[in-house]
């Protein structure tokens, strides 16, 4: 299937960890419940459908690049094993004065800083500039507009962990109310399967 409209086409995109459900709607709950306490006002809260834990991301990339980009990655994370990974309580990221998003940590850290660290071989395999900030996993629940935000302390994590047991290569759209995802290509850990790509047109 064809991966762009035209040839020579450019499309926003990044590689992440997609979260099942349960864990979405769990989320989701919690982002509610900080959405209308004193100063949710002040945060612009990610819609549910786009949770996801990002690995890499990749910046606008030609079109014709992402076939094989989709294919190294299937080869790559075959060889990672699947893993559990629970959702943590919610914090500030980065911390103090910098904040720009409240999140969900995620733990353990080691397997999701490994499959992060494969992502990023491959994309420099294939020709991507080198990422020069440290992996920080972290689920983004709202982005903040202003330094008055809901208290933190105390609340706690979604209590749905999950087994990963795929990285997907993601195409990003942006739109007035939120950027749009969708899949391009899932690449499972620790399997053979070949890859499942989508089409970009609509």
């Amino acid at each position: 299937m064809s991966f762009g409209r035209r040839q020579g086409s450019l499309v926003r995109s990044f590689v992440a960890v997609p979260l099942p459900e349960p864990v979405r709607v769990g989320s989701a709950a919690l982002a509610v419940g900080l959405a209308g306490a004193p100063g949710g006002e002040g945060v612009r809260w990610v819609r549910s459908d786009g949770y996801h834990v990002t690995l890499r991301f990749l910046g606008n990339v030609a079109s014709e690049r992402l076939p094989e980009l989709g294919e190294r990655l299937t080869d790559a994370v075959a060889e990672v094993a699947p893993f559990s990974l629970s959702l943590g309580a919610p914090f500030l990221f980065p911390k103090g004065r910098r904040a720009k998003v409240i999140a969900l940590g995620l733990t353990p850290k080691g397997p999701l800083a490994e499959l992060a660290a494969c992502v990023e071989q491959v994309a420099s395999a294939c020709g991507f500039e080198p990422e020069t900030r440290a992996f920080h996993a972290h689920l983004t629940l709202g982005r903040i507009r202003n330094r008055r935000v809901p208290e933190l302390e105390g609340v706690p994590a979604p209590a749905t962990p999950w087994t990963v047991s795929e990285a997907v290569l993601y195409r990003s759209d942006l739109a007035s109310d939120g950027a749009r995802y969708a899949a391009l290509t899932r690449c499972p850990l620790g399997s053979e399967m070949p890859a499942a790509a989508v089409s970009l047109s609509p």
